[in-house]
């Protein structure tokens, strides 16, 4: 009898080993954190924070039907929670459903009425659907509850940037930074301010954003962009190369530099060169083929400048620096 009892308690081991194992085949293809997430979440079926975190995971790896669907499980075990119920509101928003994502704002200040982030996307959310009051209203509240509060004022900075407030914005801005001195979209707000202006104080804001986060590719290339308009083209050439090493297949920093090379440093044949990779990632980007065949004209290699112009007008009939290319080869060919 007891050697019966061992055998089956051994048989009983090795089937629960065998579905442990089981249940790690099951999600081996996944990557490893949504894998042990799953993981856990069969083991407890029933924890509605594993739910919210695979629903995290979902969402901020655009997975947004799955992630809605632990959203609701998480809501459904727990509807009380405002966290949850803020999350979900991301996920209607990505739906596009901005009715249901209000409402479950909403239900998230309800729960929880001292809820700052839940009052903040709500901000969010009326300022990107044009409901200027409503988001200066909820914003009030949010300073209310707390006053140092540098998201608030930061989407009230774009609020004064839509009602042409220039120095609104600006104070603002400079108020957020003092507050957050890492936030990364006042800065790069500043900097496209003064770029516009061709003021120095761009170069400045840029390079206080970059410190923040090194890998940004639209404030790498804003900030080449403005060496470049300043006729600081070392530097411009220097930063767009950085932002190649980032992103190898930004087709405008090959554009530009060429660019640069043709029409700053007359070396035609290193900016046919920088176009013809810039359309080799993309073989309707205009305005390098137009280029490139300015610069075939220039070293008088009308045949392929003339090849280049015509695909032009094949893309974009109307393109006009294009059309003046061909005008300016007919008058060359009489």
């Amino acid at each position: 009898m007891k050697f019966t009892k061992i055998l089956i308690l051994s048989f009983a081991l090795s089937l629960m080993v065998l579905s442990c194992k089981d249940n790690k085949d099951k999600y081996k293809d996944l990557p490893k954190p949504l894998a042990e997430l799953c993981l856990q979440i069969d083991k407890d079926p029933k924890n509605a924070e594993l739910y919210y975190k695979r629903a995290q995971y979902y969402y901020q790896n655009g997975f947004i039907d799955k992630g809605f669907e632990d959203a609701t499980t998480a809501i459904k075990l727990d509807s009380k929670n405002a966290t949850y119920q803020i999350l979900m509101s991301d996920f209607y928003f990505a739906k596009k459903e901005t009715d249901l994502a209000e409402e479950t704002l909403q239900k998230a200040i309800q729960i929880d009425p001292k809820n700052n982030d839940a009052r903040l996307k709500l901000a969010e959310l009326y300022f990107h659907l044009g409901m200027a009051t409503e988001c200066n209203t909820t914003l009030d509240d949010a300073l209310k509850l707390k006053s140092f509060n540098p998201t608030a004022h930061l989407i009230r900075a774009f609020l004064l940037k839509e009602a042409n407030d220039t120095v609104g914005m600006l104070r603002m801005l400079q108020l957020v930074i003092d507050q957050n001195p890492k936030e990364k979209k006042a800065y790069l707000e500043l900097g496209y301010f003064y770029q516009q202006r061709k003021n120095p104080l761009a170069a400045q804001y840029y390079q206080n954003a970059l410190q923040i986060d090194p890998k940004d590719k639209e404030i790498n290339y804003n900030l080449a962009k403005f060496y470049q308009d300043m006729e600081e083209l070392d530097a411009a050439i220097q930063q767009y190369n950085t932002l190649l090493t980032i992103d190898p297949r930004n087709i405008h920093a090959f554009n530009n530099i060429g660019y640069i090379n043709l029409f700053y440093f007359d070396k035609y044949d290193d900016a046919i060169a920088y176009f013809t990779k810039a359309i080799d990632i993309d073989s309707t980007f205009v305005n390098a083929i137009c280029n490139r065949g300015v610069a075939f004209e220039l070293k008088k290699e009308y045949d392929h400048a003339r090849q280049d112009f015509l695909y032009c007008k094949q893309i974009d009939p109307n393109f006009e620096p294009a059309i003046l290319g061909l005008n300016r080869l007919d008058k060359i060919k009489k």
